[in-house]
């Protein structure tokens, strides 16, 4: 069953990513001539009312959607009628390229929203439940109990509040409640080598927290935070990997997905759901680097011929190409041998 669930959620994300291409293209008018889920013959298919044939393919390792006219981008001769994707200006195609990584965030996001809406956002109280010993915080006198009123000057309503105001700064000025007295601190932070920021050093229960169910702007804001904060975490977490030398033990590609499946907990709602937001975040990123051949690469590639006025040398594309498949290629052999020897 874990497997299975691997499999569904992969061609979910597949779908999502491929239809972000497929309705905006179809949007600006370009004629989308195939929308296969899967690799290889077809094991379903038909053709819609707008010429679109629709395919279910036997090897689920992804999808494409073929736009008229896609397979020519790379030709300086190549024709701009009607409905073709070399017929949109360069606005138009680029949008067209963003769509499918927009989409799988949008996906997550509305994961996220779901989840607030219904069942609550947690907002939690400024009061210290807890000290780090030999903190800034410990250091300073700020005791379990204390509610935090301002820092820097701006009002702390709920705990998350201090996160984005501690994080930029290496000094803040609290004012805080203590019983009936309002004390005022100067506080030098500490810096947290591990998440690379500044620290105060304590922290807040849910216990001090309430649930605000049904609030659109609420569910919204949080849904927002919550996926900036997991990208904001991953290139934390990918820079110290890297600057370790421990990169290696941090990716892992089909295989190592396969081989880790059964510590996903795909077997349950919760850890497909977590699956999916993970890797769909992931793949909305990975799409975007400027790495030729990728939808990112494709933009940076789109943009440069405008600057020669569509009549980029030849060499120039080729280049473009051979760098692509090397990259793409070196990736993959790299992950992959990653996959089968350390995952």
């Amino acid at each position: 069953m874990i497997y299975i669930n691997l499999i569904i959620v992969f061609i979910i994300l597949v779908m999502i990513h491929e239809f972000g291409h497929y309705i905006v293209a179809r949007f600006f008018g370009a004629k989308v001539t195939d929308f296969s889920i899967g690799f290889g013959k077809a094991l379903f298919k038909f053709t819609d009312k707008n010429g679109t044939t629709w395919k279910i393919a036997p090897i689920p390792l992804g999808g494409y959607v073929k736009i008229k006219g896609l397979d020519s981008i790379f030709s300086n001769n190549s024709s701009e009628e009607e409905g073709s994707f070399q017929s949109l200006s360069l606005f138009q195609k680029i949008l067209v390229l963003l769509a499918g990584s927009f989409f799988n965030i949008l996906s997550v996001f509305i994961i996220f929203f779901s989840i607030y809406f219904f069942s609550g956002s947690l907002i939690i109280k400024p009061v210290v439940t807890n000290v780090l010993e030999n903190s800034a915080a410990f250091n300073n006198d700020i005791k379990v109990g204390d509610h935090i009123l301002e820092i820097n000057g701006q009002k702390i309503f709920e705990f998350k509040d201090m996160t984005k105001i501690l994080s930029k700064n290496d000094e803040v000025f609290i004012k805080l409640n203590r019983g009936q007295k309002i004390l005022d601190k100067n506080i030098k932070l500490d810096f947290n080598e591990q998440n690379n920021r500044y620290i105060l050093g304590i922290s807040s229960s849910s216990e001090n927290g309430i649930l605000k169910k049904y609030s659109v702007l609420r569910s919204f804001n949080d849904s927002v935070f919550i996926i900036s904060f997991i990208y904001s975490e991953t290139f934390k977490h990918l820079s110290n990997s890297f600057k370790n030398n421990n990169l290696q033990n941090d990716l892992a590609g089909p295989i190592g997905i396969v081989k880790n499946a059964d510590k996903m907990m795909l077997n349950n709602l919760g850890g497909a759901l977590n699956f999916f937001i993970i890797i769909s975040l992931s793949i909305s990123l990975l799409n975007l680097l400027p790495i030729p051949l990728l939808d990112g690469g494709h933009i940076v590639y789109f943009i440069i011929r405008r600057i020669f006025s569509n009549s980029l040398p030849e060499f120039v594309t080729k280049v473009y190409l051979a760098v692509g498949i090397t990259i793409i290629s070196f990736l993959f052999i790299v992950i992959t041998y990653n996959d089968i020897f350390y995952k």
